[in-house]
C-alpha cells in the first residue's frame, strides 16, 4: 500500500522550474516537453549556424567568380579556426565552472616558443640547423610536442593555484599571468620569432590534406572537439564541472573537492593552448611573439556566442566549435573582397554583445 500511494503521488507530482512562481512552489500541472526541433531552434548554436549561412551566402554574393562558395575556401576557413576551436572547446569547460581565463594567448606563445627550442636543441647543432639539416628530427619532434603541451599546462596550473589558494578573481588572476606569460616569451625570444624550423612539421602535418582535400589539423581540432564533448557530457567529470558553475557552495557540500577540480579545468585548458601552440608553429613554422594576445577574449565569444552560459552551469561544446568560425569567415571575406580585416574586430564585438545579452534573457526566462 505504501509503495503505490508513492507511485502514485510521484506520477502527479512534479517540479516545473520554468513554470513555477518565485516562491518555488511544486506544481501538479503536467509538464509539456519541448520536441527536439523545439529544443534546437532555441538554441544558440542553431542562430549561430544562421548567421554563418548568412555571412556566407553575402561574401559569396559580392566575391567574384564565386569563390567564397568554393569548398576550398571553406575548407581554408576551417583550417584557419582549428587552433581558435580547441581554445574556444576548453573556454566551454571553464565557462561551465564559472571561471575564465585571459592568458591563454600568451600561454600560446611561450608554449610555441618554448617547444621550438627544444625542437632545435634536439635536433641538431646549431650549425647543422643553420644549414638546414636536423639529424635527431624524430626525437626533436617529440621533444617539441612534450615541451608545449607541458608547458601549457603547467602554466595552467600556474592559474589554477593562484585562484583557488589565493582566492583571487580568475578574471584578474589571468589578466596577471598574460602579462606575465607574454614578458617571459618576449624575454627568452628577445622579442623576435624562431626560425630554422623544419619543413617536415609543414608538410607532415600543418599543411597535410587528407585525400589532398581536408586539412588534417582541422579533423585532429574536430577529434579532440568530440572526446571534449564526450566528457563534458557522459561523465562524471563534465557533471562536476556544470554542478560547479552552478553552486560552488551545493558542490562543496556534496562532496565535490572544489578546488582540486577548478585546477584541474586550468590544467586541461592550458594543455589545450599547448596543443594550439603546436598547430601555429606547424603551419608557419615560426613563432609569433607579438601575436595571439586576444586569443583568449576571441575564444571567450565563441564559446558564449555558442551557447556557453558566462555565469557558469550551462556548456555547450558544439556551439563553440560553430562560434570560432564568425570571426574567421568575417576576416575571409573581408580579405577576398579586399576591405580592412579590421573591421572583423567591430563585428566581432557586435556578436559578442548580442550572444552575451541573450545569454541574460535565457537566465531570466528560466527563473
Amino acid at each position: 500500500m505504501v509503495g503505490n500511494n508513492q507511485i502514485q503521488e510521484d506520477s502527479t507530482l512534479q517540479i516545473d522550474e520554468k513554470d513555477s512562481n518565485k516562491e518555488g512552489h511544486l506544481s501538479s500541472v503536467p509538464i509539456k516537453e519541448m520536441t527536439l526541433i523545439q529544443k534546437w531552434l532555441n538554441s544558440s548554436a542553431f542562430w549561430v549556424l544562421v548567421i554563418i549561412f548568412a555571412l556566407v551566402a553575402i561574401f559569396g554574393a559580392f566575391t567574384s567568380d564565386n569563390v567564397f562558395f568554393r569548398l576550398s575556401t571553406l575548407l581554408t576557413i576551417g583550417l584557419n579556426a582549428s587552433q581558435m576551436i580547441i581554445l574556444a572547446v576548453g573556454v566551454a569547460y571553464l565557462l561551465s565552472a564559472g571561471k575564465m581565463d585571459l592568458s591563454i594567448g600568451t600561454n600560446l606563445i611561450l608554449s610555441s616558443t618554448l617547444a621550438a627550442k627544444a625542437l632545435k636543441a634536439v635536433a641538431g647543432t646549431p650549425e647543422q640547423i643553420m644549414m638546414g639539416e636536423y639529424p635527431n628530427l624524430a626525437a626533436g619532434i617529440i621533444a617539441c610536442v612534450v615541451v608545449g603541451i607541458c608547458t601549457g599546462a603547467f602554466c595552467g596550473f600556474i592559474n589554477g593555484l593562484i585562484i583557488t589558494k589565493l582566492k583571487i578573481n580568475s578574471f584578474i588572476a589571468t589578466l596577471g599571468t598574460m602579462m606575465i606569460y607574454w614578458g617571459t616569451s618576449l624575454v627568452l625570444s628577445w622579442g623576435a620569432s624562431e626560425v630554422g624550423i623544419p619543413r617536415e612539421l609543414q608538410i607532415g602535418f600543418g599543411h597535410k590534406k587528407v585525400f589532398d582535400l581536408v586539412p588534417v589539423p582541422l579533423l585532429v581540432a574536430i577529434g579532440i572537439s568530440a572526446i571534449l564533448w564526450l566528457i563534458m557530457s557522459k561523465t562524471r567529470f563534465g557533471l562536476y564541472t556544470c554542478s560547479i558553475g552552478s553552486s560552488e557552495e551545493s558542490s562543496r557540500r556534496a562532496g565535490i573537492n572544489v578546488k582540486a577540480h577548478l585546477i584541474k579545468l586550468y590544467v586541461l585548458l592550458g594543455a589545450l593552448a599547448g596543443v594550439a601552440g603546436l598547430f601555429d608553429l606547424a603551419r608557419f613554422a615560426t613563432t609569433n611573439p607579438q601575436g595571439h594576445q586576444t586569443d583568449g577574449l576571441m575564444a571567450i565569444t565563441a564559446a558564449v556566442m555558442g551557447g556557453t552560459s558566462m555565469l557558469g552551469g550551462i556548456p555547450s561544446i558544439g556551439g563553440a566549435m560553430l562560434g570560432t568560425l564568425v570571426p574567421v569567415i568575417l576576416q575571409t571575406g573581408l580579405v577576398i573582397m579586399r576591405i580592412g580585416s579590421f573591421y572583423q574586430l567591430i563585428g566581432t564585438g557586435i556578436f559578442l554583445i548580442i550572444a552575451v545579452y541573450l545569454d541574460q534573457r535565457r537566465r531570466q526566462n528560466r527563473q
